[in-house]
């Protein structure tokens, strides 16, 4: 048997008190009188042993009485842990999800708060010399220590919601590792891990590995706080029909609203705020559905702009406000590179707009500043392509430039291949001389959005004499823009880096008339109205990513992070020659919210909006048979279910005391001390 609180032991000095007591009225005397002496002989006899019965018990009844009070404080119980493992300080490790789905409403508030209140009763009633350690989803470097009682306690106070989501496997790892690492815990050291969350189907087990370390003197205590409600409204996503943003220019803002609720709703108020337009509009929506509502409007001036799609929703609300920036631009910088067979009208079309900014040169003769600034690269009647500039495009595509290829009347095969394999485009084969008539142009893909007025089969569309067929392989992706009536594609568009784009025949006379046609200007002018090389229009907090600044930096001016209320310094770097924001260190995560921000140096290089994660915006949980299917998945069988529902508590964990007594003295001394008043009152 072990003690909890072995210093009240002590307190069996008290016992010294009933004994003295007894040992007092022992002395005692009474005075009866009788009208004859005869009778007293006769009493004395028949009460001496009765009376002596009677104080042996009542002394009894009061010594086991104040025996078992004092060992109900001390707390006694027997551990069930094998013998090496009884003198560990054993580690209650807490998970508290402060993920923002927390925000939903239990029967005594946000179930963040009720995590925390039940956290707090157990560790209250968590013995003096037990340890702790309490994890959030920010795992952040304070996290990481081992906490007393009172530690434990202020830390819980401090716990807020965070914008990162993780899931169970990485917690239970992370807080494994920790421990393991900690030098001052004992090998053997019980670990109870209290995982306070409310298990979303989306997130809580994201991590398909199995790869939770659980060993003999690990318990797992998974406690689900559930929500009086499930249902929750919110702006789903946001994007422009047109990746263009041209000054005077209409283009179409789309906002999906997403409704999983089980009622129709109806006058749904939808703020809008980008640039200088503002509008408010009302829709409804239907029962578990989605929908998209446009809204077309013009930018009437070059620069910077910031936007915010705000929704009013009773619910949780992390997710009812979506932020976007993006770049009027005043040109599109494009570097037009001849070959042998280069042709004139390239540029003579892009002469026609003066948003078009060319710049012609041979690519013979290319540098790696003649790439910078630039947002398309057209190579125009190339035969041969030297390894130097076969590296320099291959790198202007990974930063996301967009690359336009038309080869010459007699292509050197395996330098344009290799180029190819590089943007992981169909490779140059053989030629063709028939069939080469255009058969159809692929309406569905946004290339084409806009060009025509109609989508008709009797264009009156041109033919080439000659083309080259496109070799698939497993490393070449791509859509079919436009297709010949022998099958063989002519125009392929691949957007995995950048937007490549591969002409598979040669614009030089010898290969037909194609350059004389619209579809030519079209598809010249369209080409470049898509390589604008814009920065995001917003990213997600919590999301692997790296942000990009195309102008020009000086190496010793930092770049700040900037709204009204945040101004910190990013981690940056440089790959290809293009500065990147890296968003993915802690300490920044920790430092933003979702909204609008400047990029700054000593000028403004850029706007960058953050958004919240929309993974757990659908409010449907795992219920109790899915989770514990969830943990033995991953080789644990034995986790110990709670539910926090309504009203309702955790019940009680029972930590390092595998069965305690101190209720069984309790109810032992509440018996002899019934005993002691039967005894005294009718024992005479």
């Amino acid at each position: 048997m072990k003690f909890l609180y072995p210093e009240f032991l002590w307190a069996f000095a008290i016992l010294i008190i009933p004994i003295v007591i007894h040992l007092f009225n022992f002395k005692r005397y009474k005075t009866l009188y009788f009208s004859s002496l005869t009778f007293v002989k006769h009493i004395d006899q028949q009460t001496k042993s009765t009376q002596k019965l009677k104080h042996l018990l009542v002394l009894s009844s009061r010594l086991l009485a104040f025996t078992f009070l004092v060992l109900a404080f001390a707390q006694p119980y027997f551990s069930h842990q094998n013998e090496s493992s009884k003198s560990k300080n054993n580690i209650i490790a807490f998970y508290i999800d402060n993920s923002f789905s927390m925000q939903a409403l239990g029967a005594n508030g946000e179930l963040l708060s009720q995590a925390r209140e039940n956290a707090r009763d157990i560790i209250k009633k968590a013995p003096l010399s037990a340890r702790f350690m309490i994890v959030t989803n920010s795992k952040s470097g304070s996290e990481e220590r081992i906490l007393s009682k009172i530690e434990a306690l202020e830390k819980l106070d401090k716990i807020d919601f965070s914008p990162l989501i993780r899931s169970i496997d990485e917690i239970l790892n992370w807080q494994t590792e920790r421990i393991n690492s900690t030098k001052n815990i004992e090998e053997g050291a019980s670990i109870q891990h209290i995982l306070f969350s409310d298990f979303q189907s989306n997130s809580a087990f994201r991590s398909k590995k199995i790869a939770i370390e659980k060993n003999s003197n690990s318990t797992i205590f998974p406690i689900k706080l559930t929500p009086e409600s499930d249902k929750n409204l919110f702006i789903d996503s946001i994007w422009f029909t047109s990746p263009l943003h041209k000054l005077n220019t209409l283009n179409e803002l789309n906002i999906q609203i997403n409704n999983p609720t089980s009622k129709n709703l109806k006058n749904i108020e939808i703020d809008i705020k980008v640039g200088d337009y503002s509008n408010s509009i009302f829709i409804d929506l239907g029962a578990n559905q989605k929908t998209i509502t446009e809204v077309g409007f013009s930018d009437k001036s070059i620069g910077y702009k910031q936007g915010i799609i705000r929704m009013f929703d009773n619910r949780v609300n992390f997710d009812d406000t979506y932020y976007l920036s993006y770049e009027v631009r005043q040109n599109v910088n494009i570097l037009l590179l001849d070959g042998e067979d280069a042709v004139d009208n390239i540029e003579t079309v892009l002469s026609l707009d003066e948003f078009y900014n060319t710049t012609r040169k041979r690519l013979t003769s290319i540098t790696r500043e003649d790439l910078e600034q630039k947002d398309l690269i057209i190579l125009n009647g190339a035969n041969s392509i030297s390894k130097g500039a076969i590296n320099y495009i291959s790198s202007f595509a990974s930063t996301g430039g967009t690359i336009s290829l038309y080869p010459g009347k007699n292509p050197n095969k395996s330098e344009w291949n290799e180029l190819l394999s590089n943007l992981n485009l169909p490779l140059l084969g053989s030629s063709i001389s028939s069939g080469n008539k255009i058969k159809t142009l692929n309406y569905n893909d946004p290339f084409f959005k806009g060009i025509f007025e109609t989508q008709s089969t009797n264009l009156n569309l041109p033919s080439v004499s000659k083309t080259f067929s496109a070799i698939k392989n497993n490393t070449s992706i791509g859509n079919n823009l436009i297709e010949l009536q022998n099958g063989l594609p002519l125009l392929i568009k691949n957007e995995q880096a950048g937007n490549s784009f591969m002409f598979y025949s040669s614009l030089h006379s010898d290969f037909g008339s194609f350059t004389k046609n619209a579809l030519f200007a079209a598809v010249t002018l369209r080409t470049s109205e898509l390589s604008q090389r814009n920065q995001p229009e917003y990213m997600t907090i919590g999301n692997v990513s790296r942000f990009p600044i195309y102008s020009k930096i000086e190496d010793d001016n930092p770049i700040h992070i900037k709204n009204k209320d945040i101004d910190f310094i990013p981690q940056t770097e440089i790959s290809s020659g293009i500065r990147y924001i890296s968003l993915n260190d802690l300490n920044n995560v920790q430092n933003l919210i979702s909204g609008n921000y400047d990029l700054k140096t000593d000028k403004l290089l850029g706007g960058l909006s953050l958004n919240y994660d929309r993974t757990e915006s659908i409010l449907s949980s795992l219920n109790e048979q899915e989770i514990a299917n969830e943990f033995k998945k991953r080789g644990i069988n034995d986790a110990t279910f709670n539910e926090v529902n309504g009203t309702s508590k955790v019940a009680m964990i029972n930590i390092e005391k595998p069965f305690s007594y101190w209720k069984l003295c309790i109810i032992l001394t509440l018996i002899f001390v019934l005993l002691e008043m039967i005894f005294v009152r009718f024992l005479k």
